[in-house]
């Protein structure tokens, strides 16, 4: 059974404390850890869900006014109950491509 990215970032949090420092000082390393290349100019900000606290993403603007009405330019993706990624619509190929490459490292992985 091929272990999703989601579940690996997660579980590596929660079972090893130096990993899950790099997540909130380099979250690209953390994921190069794990056979992830992030492309350039994309930024990863991972926030470690804490039980005492609300999180509240503000949208970016769309051009240079206020966006009037619903914003469409946000996606939220979840695996399982355990992960959420929200990110620019735009970024969904990038994450496809993320999420591939975690698949393809740990199939050499297990196979080595």
């Amino acid at each position: 059974m091929t272990v999703q990215l989601e579940r690996a970032i997660t579980e590596q949090a929660w079972t090893n404390p130096r990993f899950r420092e790099l997540l909130r000082t380099d979250p690209k390393e953390a994921l190069a850890e794990l056979g992830v290349e992030v492309p350039d100019g994309i930024e990863v900000d991972v926030r470690i869900q804490e039980r005492n606290t609300l999180y509240y993403l503000i949208p970016p603007l769309r051009g240079d006014a206020p966006a009037r009405g619903g914003v469409n330019q946000i996606d939220l993706w979840r695996s399982a109950d355990m992960f959420c990624w929200i990110l620019p619509e735009k970024l969904k190929v990038s994450l496809l491509a993320m999420r591939r490459a975690f698949r393809e490292h740990s199939e050499v992985r297990d196979d080595a």
